[in-house]
């Protein structure tokens, strides 16, 4: 005898299997045979799930077992309630996503398919401690707050600080301290506000900081959506030979900066020293000299320290060399510059040679760095 859910399933499966012989009887065309093919494969299914729950029998129970109230599938206790299938459907969402999109989406949805997976195996697991939920429960949290816990802080303070920084940087140079100091003063006043008052309910300090979230989160996405502000690059070195054969000020000496931060493989020091002259200190060798050594087309950091009492930028003259021009022999002489140092400033340089020095090179002039205006104040460059 049939049981009721398989009569039910065999008449799902007739009439899909009435509709798909139908539409594709009376209509033409491609249309009409992907309609039917559709048809016939639900009929498939439903024919599939009729086999399966004829076999198992609705998962009925004879009447004369008296042991099914305990060990039959009705007998026991229900699944508790779990949101890792839905994250791991948006997980599978992500990956389907990112496979058109970007490889950042793809790998983001393969992470949280993972972590849907090893949080719905660890729950699973935990419900077949015992028949009570409660206890369930406290066994899945000692196995997991200590790592979920960490993890979930780590990742909504790095949302809130990305969230802030777009805010910031979609923001205007002059309104984005005022804002800053706003938000932060806001903050401070919430804080003393809850600490004054030890009465107020815990539900109404979350339910607070979860709006302030949610509005800081949705405000970042939407400035992170829409664009930074522009930012002007300012130039801290110029290969114009006349601005670097002078010390008058320009609209990139206006804009430069007088400090560097700490920087790894400096090859040189360059210092101008307050009596006008113009020495060398190498990585490595403490003791300046008029004679500094740099590597062959290797990219080579120079810093220039202005000691003296003046304002004035390092030049560094490349060498000369002669150019085929149309057929007249040019000669050209690259050079390099800093912007202008204040006194007690610092200034960095990056110089890359393409050739040896003279005269093993084919440079007709020798490199060197000068001050400009200041005649003594040149120290020579030897690239081997």
């Amino acid at each position: 005898m049939f049981t009721t859910g398989s009569k039910l399933f065999i008449g799902a499966s007739v009439l899909a299997i009435v509709a798909a012989v139908a539409f594709g009887v009376s209509y033409d065309g491609a249309a009409a045979w992907t309609a039917a093919i559709g048809l016939i494969s639900v009929s498939i299914a439903l024919l599939f799930l009729m086999a399966i729950n004829f076999w198992v029998r609705d998962s009925n129970v004879g009447g004369m077992d008296s042991d099914a109230t305990t060990t039959s599938a009705a007998a026991q206790e229900r699944p508790s309630n779990s949101m890792w299938p839905a994250v791991g459907a948006f997980g599978g969402a992500l990956v389907a996503v990112g496979l058109v999109a970007t490889p950042v989406v793809f790998k983001a949805g393969i992470v949280v398919l993972l972590i849907a997976l090893f949080e719905w195996l660890v729950q699973a697991w935990a419900d077949r401690a015992s028949s009570d939920r409660r206890f369930n429960a406290s066994v899945r949290g000692r196995i997991m707050h200590p790592l979920e816990f960490p993890v979930l802080g780590a990742v909504g303070l790095t949302v809130i600080i990305y969230s802030f920084s777009r805010i910031m940087l979609f923001l205007s140079k002059e309104s984005g301290p005022a804002v800053f100091i706003i938000v932060a003063s806001l903050i401070t006043l919430g804080g003393f506000l809850f600490a004054s008052r030890p009465t107020v309910k815990t539900s109404v300090i979350a339910g607070i900081c979860t709006i302030g979230t949610l509005g800081l989160v949705s405000t970042g996405a939407v400035m992170a959506i829409d664009g930074e502000r522009s930012m002007h690059e300012y130039p801290t070195v110029s290969t114009e030979p006349a601005v670097c054969a002078s010390n008058e000020e320009t609209e990139v000496d206006e804009k430069g900066s007088q400090g560097v931060a700490a920087k790894s493989n400096v090859a040189a020091t360059i210092i101008f020293n307050a009596d006008g002259e113009l020495y060398g200190q190498q990585v490595g060798m403490g003791e300046y000299s008029r004679t500094v050594t740099l590597q062959r087309s290797n990219p080579s950091q120079i810093m220039f320290r202005n000691l003296s009492d003046e304002t004035v930028r390092l030049t560094a003259n490349m060498g000369a060399f002669e150019v085929d021009v149309n057929g007249t022999k040019v000669t050209e002489k690259p050079v390099t510059c800093t912007t202008l140092v204040k006194p007690d400033g610092r200034q960095m340089m990056t110089l890359v040679f393409p050739k040896s020095s003279p005269p093993n090179g084919a440079s007709l002039e020798p490199y060197t760095f000068v001050v400009p205006g200041v005649d003594a104040a040149t120290v020579e460059i030897v690239v081997p």
